[in-house]
């Protein structure tokens, strides 16, 4: 009795130690891909080769958010979306049943994951070299309450990762009861010792952006308040942030 040729397209081997190449070929497939090709439906019925892309994608995401750095969180909003997407596509895919579901469909999800994945561990690896970093809460003014022309410093305690300052700070009454001198005052700031840097006529509030010119260490601001005589005041850091 003569045997039948293969099929076109089947695995052929030979001999009780001969790889069966194509199947191991469709087994790696099925491994990282999903159900990328059909073979006997038997990587459909192992549920187990479903979890390698899912995990993988959830450990990208997991060590994006172990190294993402401090800033405004507003920074991280498309990070974020990158990898809650890639989680929901990388779940969905997993839970979806195999039979009636087209496969191309299948691989696209997967693919789709790993790229929003990658993208957003590329994403948070920018910004931990590129992104604003918030140093607010590492920031203090000395001086107390002060009058019409007093000095104050601003220190940053905080290396100067970035090339430039963006600082925000409040003007208050000290007295609120005995005076209104707040929306009169201004103040000039500079990076101490670097008069080039000098920005006038700045109110409460308001937002001015130092440039801080390959400074090493930590960040010190001269701060010279103008405001009514005999008016005192108080002032506060409401923002600060390095950014490039």
């Amino acid at each position: 009795m003569t045997a039948e040729p293969p099929a076109r397209g089947d695995t052929v081997t030979h001999g009780p130690n001969s790889p069966a190449i194509g199947f191991v070929g469709k087994l790696f497939l099925s491994v990282f891909l999903g159900d990328f090709v059909d073979f006997t439906d038997q990587a459909k019925r192992w549920s187990v080769w479903n979890w390698p892309p899912f995990l993988l994608v959830v450990s990208l995401g997991a060590y994006a958010l172990i190294h993402a750095p401090d800033g405004p969180v507003r920074q991280f909003l498309w990070v974020h979306l990158a990898l809650g997407t890639a989680v929901a596509l990388a779940l969905v895919r997993l839970v979806l049943p195999a039979r009636g579901t087209r496969a191309h469909r299948r691989v696209l999800m997967s693919a789709a994951a790993l790229i929003c994945s990658f993208a957003g561990v590329v994403g948070m690896d920018h910004l931990a070299d590129h992104g604003e970093i918030d140093v607010t809460g590492r920031s203090r003014i000395s001086g107390g309450t002060v009058t019409d022309g007093s000095q104050l410093r601003l220190v940053v305690d905080s290396p100067a990762d970035r090339s430039r300052l963006r600082l925000s700070l409040t003007v208050r009454d000290a007295a609120k009861a005995a005076q209104f001198c707040a929306p009169e005052t201004r103040y000039s700031a500079q990076l101490l010792g670097n008069a080039s840097t000098r920005v006038d006529d700045v109110r409460s509030g308001q937002t001015i952006d130092l440039p801080l010119g390959g400074l090493q260490g930590a960040i010190d601001v001269e701060i010279t308040l103008l405001t009514e005589e005999g008016c005192l005041m108080n002032l506060f850091v409401a923002d600060a942030v390095l950014h490039d």
